[in-house]
């Protein structure tokens, strides 16, 4: 049996799992530094619901790099190009910013004004408080 250097076995362990598994990890840490919430509880809660929500976008980031590594290799193996291979994605593309930059802008929309709107839930607004609420955007 032949003994592997550093190297042999760093490039065995390069795989897309710890690829996906170390950028995820590294995005959402460097997201927790920047967006870090002070309060106990949230931490508390992220902390239990956090494997779960972590292991949903590995998930679903593996899914779609398994899916390119799997065309890929369809595509190579019958000769195909790429528009060949993604020609609906390459079309479709437009779209699908314009539907997740729309879907950012509700988003943040909905957040700015999210405490607001749930004050005016909670206290049982009348019409005319709402109409000012309107009004004042």
């Amino acid at each position: 049996m032949e003994k592997k250097s550093r190297w042999q076995r760093f490039k065995e362990w390069w795989t897309i799992d710890h690829v996906v598994d170390g950028v995820v990890d590294i995005a959402l840490l460097l997201f927790d530094v920047i967006t870090s919430p002070i309060l106990i509880t949230i931490r508390i809660i992220r902390h239990f619901i956090g494997d779960w929500v972590v292991g949903g976008i590995k998930r679903f980031v593996k899914a779609i790099a398994y899916w390119f590594a799997k065309k890929r290799a369809y595509r190579k193996e019958h000769g195909h190009g790429i528009f060949r291979t993604y020609w609906y994605l390459i079309l479709s593309s437009p779209i699908i910013f314009f539907i997740l930059f729309c879907l950012t802008a509700i988003m943040v929309g909905v957040a700015e004004d999210f405490n607001q709107i749930l004050e005016l839930i909670l206290t049982g607004a009348s019409d005319a408080d709402w109409n000012k609420f309107i009004e004042s955007e």
